[in-house]
């Protein structure tokens, strides 16, 4: 595999577990989450809240990961091809979004089969016979 794409694999996956802590499940040990451990012990349970210990850090960590993300040696792996209308989308950005299909084989097994389009493109994706679509 390319140095490069292993390079962003690493950093897209590094974005994913940040955009995760700030959505609320930080697994930061400077979260405040955290700084009650010793009452957990004790079987005191007090309301563990996501605050504002680690969003400032966890922010600022996510806009440095985007700058790297938008390096021009990245370009190729972060932006695709819309499956609908064939123009470049941002596969990290909000307008990007992958329509999946599935389909039942025999012996209860699934197929899965997903486009990666715009938001807007995505109601004009074609169903394929035999197909299911949904959304993710």
């Amino acid at each position: 595999m390319n140095k490069n794409h292993e390079e962003y694999l690493l950093l897209t996956e590094k974005l994913e577990t940040i955009e995760w802590a700030l959505e609320g499940s930080c697994d930061d040990i400077d979260c405040d989450k955290y700084m009650y451990k010793d009452l957990l012990k004790n079987k005191y349970k007090p309301v563990l809240e996501h605050n504002f210990s680690c969003v400032k850090k966890l922010k600022v960590e996510k806009n440095a990961i985007m700058r790297l993300l938008s390096m021009k040696k990245f370009i190729k792996y972060r932006y695709k091809k819309c499956g609908v209308c064939r123009n470049l989308v941002d596969s990290l950005g909000s307008s990007y979004l992958i329509v999946s299909f599935t389909k039942l084989l025999d012996n209860n097994h699934t197929q899965w089969n997903g486009i990666g389009v715009h938001k807007m493109c995505s109601k004009k994706v074609k169903i394929p016979k035999g197909w299911k679509k949904s959304l993710l």
